[in-house]
């Protein structure tokens, strides 16, 4: 039985809702080639700057966070859902060779 790999849609948002945010997975799940683990360490240490910032505002931290993430996990959406797409294609070696190869030399 095949299994399908579950995404959020690139360039998800979601309206705000005081006092409460979403970080890693639960924001911006990414197929699995890499970049939503970094992502998810990113929107830590971006929301914990956010926090710092801002003391005494959580509101106006999270807007900060999630502006900077939501256009952050967009582009890295966008090129693991290319990645995703090239390693499920009938010709995905010889796609992969291509990839890695030294691109203009």
């Amino acid at each position: 039985m095949p299994r399908a790999i579950t995404t959020l849609p690139v360039g998800v948002t979601w309206p705000a809702k005081p006092g409460v945010t979403l970080l890693g997975d639960a924001a911006h799940l990414m197929p699995p080639v890499g970049q939503g683990a970094n992502m998810a360490l990113l929107d830590g240490a971006r929301l914990g700057q956010a926090l710092a910032a801002h003391p005494g505002d959580l509101a106006a931290a999270v807007e900060e966070y999630e502006r900077e993430m939501f256009e952050r996990t967009s582009a890295a959406a966008r090129h693991s859902a290319r990645i995703q797409e090239m390693l499920a294609a009938p010709d995905a070696a010889r796609r992969m060779l291509a990839f890695f190869q030294p691109s203009g030399r």
